[in-house]
C-alpha cells in the first residue's frame, strides 16, 4: 500500500485547476512555489486535483454484503434505484475507498475537461477532487461535519452519511444547518487548508484516488511502450554484447593466424623475412620459375645426342626456347633415322619427339622437338 507522507527531505507535485487552467506547484514542508509542468517520471509524487463540479457524490445507506463484490453490486442496486440511468456522456459507479463505498455520478461536461487534460492527468499517482480529499482527511481525523468551499466547485457540506450540494454565501449555509439540527459545528476546508493537512498526515493514497479508466488505459498503454522499449533495449544490448564478443574471438583467431603465418615464413624465409614476406615469397618462386625453365644443360643434350647418333648424323641446327627446342639434322638412312629415335626416347631426362622426316639427295633430313 502506497503510504504519502512528506519529511523534510521528499517533495510532491500538485496538479489543480483554476478555472479550467491547470497550475502546478512543488510543495514540500517548507512552503509551495509555482513550478512549470514536471518532465515525465520526475522522481517526486504526483498528485492532481480536479473540480468536484464534475462529480455528485453519494453516501449509500444500509450496505450489507458478505464481500466486498457483494457490497459493491449492493451500491449499485441502490443507486440505479434512487436515481435515473445516466444521460449522453454521463457515468454511474461505485468506488472503494477503503473506509467506505460511495456511489459517484460524473457529468457529461467531464469528457471534455478530461480529453483537453488527460496527458497531464496520466502523469499522476494519483487523481482525486477536493471531496474525495477532505473525506479521507477528516476520517483520519474523527471529524464527521465539514464542508468545502472552492471557486467555480459547488459547497458540500458533510454531516456523518449525508451529503449536501448547494451554491450559496453562508446565509445558505446556516439555513442548510439549521434544517438539521447538530451540536457538531462543521469545520471549513479550502482548497490549501486540504493540502496543508495532507503535507502532516499519513494518508493511503488509496483513501482518495478517484478510479479513471481512460486514465488508467493510457498509463498502461505508457507503460507497454515503456516495456516495448526496455524489450527492444535488452534485445539492443545483448546483441551488442554478442557482436562484441564474437569481435574478441575475431581478434583472438586473427593473433592466433597471424602468430602461424610469421612461424611458416621463419621457416621458409629465416627469421628475418621482412615487412613484406608474401612479396617476398612470390619473388622467390619466380625466380625458382625462371631457374627451372632457364636451367637446361647443354653439355648434357648434347652427350645424349652424341651418344645415340649413328655416324652418319649431321645436326645443322639447334634452337632453343623456354622448356622445348627443335633439332634440324640428317643421317644417311631411315633404319639409321630409327635407330636414333629409339636411342633418344631411352633416356629419362629429355622428351624427344620426331617432327618430320624426308629423303633427299640420298639422305632423309629429320626435324626433332625436344622438350625440357
Amino acid at each position: 500500500m502506497r503510504i504519502f507522507k512528506l519529511s523534510p527531505q521528499k517533495k510532491i507535485y500538485l496538479l489543480s485547476f483554476f478555472r479550467d487552467e491547470p497550475v502546478w506547484e512543488l510543495y514540500s514542508q517548507d512552503g509551495r512555489e509555482k513550478v512549470d509542468r514536471p518532465v515525465k517520471n520526475p522522481g517526486i509524487p504526483i498528485l492532481a486535483i480536479i473540480p468536484d463540479r464534475f462529480f455528485f457524490f453519494y453516501i449509500p445507506r444500509a450496505i450489507q454484503g458478505k464481500n466486498l463484490r457483494h457490497s459493491r453490486e449492493a451500491a449499485r442496486l441502490q443507486l440505479g434505484h434512487l436515481f435515473p440511468s445516466p444521460g449522453p456522456g454521463e457515468d454511474m459507479g461505485v468506488l472503494n475507498t477503503g473506509n467506505e463505498i460511495l456511489g459517484f455520478f460524473q457529468k457529461a461536461d467531464f469528457g471534455h475537461f478530461l480529453e483537453k487534460y488527460k496527458d497531464q492527468l496520466a502523469m499522476a499517482g494519483s487523481v482525486t477532487t477536493p471531496f474525495l480529499l477532505g473525506r479521507a482527511l477528516m476520517h483520519a481525523e474523527n471529524i464527521s461535519s465539514w464542508y468545502t468551499r472552492n471557486p467555480g466547485d459547488p459547497v458540500v457540506l458533510v454531516r456523518k452519511d449525508r451529503l449536501d450540494y448547494f451554491s450559496g454565501d453562508d446565509r445558505e449555509l446556516e439555513k442548510r444547518l439549521g434544517n438539521h439540527k447538530s451540536d457538531e459545528k462543521p469545520v471549513l476546508l479550502e482548497f490549501r487548508d486540504l493540502v496543508s493537512r495532507l503535507t502532516n498526515m499519513v494518508i493511503p493514497w488509496s483513501r482518495f484516488r478517484l478510479s479513471l479508466p481512460e486514465i488508467e488505459v493510457r498509463r498502461g498503454e505508457t507503460r507497454f511502450l515503456a516495456g516495448v522499449a526496455a524489450v527492444i533495449l535488452v534485445a539492443g544490448l545483448l546483441f551488442c554484447f554478442g557482436e562484441i564478443f564474437k569481435l574478441f574471438s575475431a581478434r583472438s583467431y586473427k593473433n592466433d593466424w597471424e602468430k602461424a603465418l610469421e612461424s611458416l615464413y621463419a621457416s621458409a624465409l629465416g627469421p628475418d623475412f621482412g615487412s613484406d614476406p608474401y612479396g617476398l615469397l612470390l619473388y622467390r618462386a619466380s625466380q625458382s620459375r625462371s631457374e627451372d625453365q632457364n636451367g637446361l644443360d647443354i653439355l648434357s643434350l648434347l652427350g645424349i645426342l652424341s651418344g645415340s647418333a649413328p655416324d652418319s648424323l649431321v645436326v645443322e641446327s639447334l634452337s632453343l626456347g623456354i622448356d622445348s627446342g627443335v633439332i634440324r639434322a640428317f643421317v644417311g638412312s631411315y633404319d639409321e633415322m630409327e635407330n636414333f629415335i629409339n636411342q633418344l626416347r631411352r633416356n629419362n631426362k629429355y622428351t624427344f619427339t620426331l617432327d618430320q622426316a624426308d629423303s633427299a639427295d640420298g639422305r632423309v633430313n629429320l626435324t626433332i622437338r625436344v622438350a625440357y
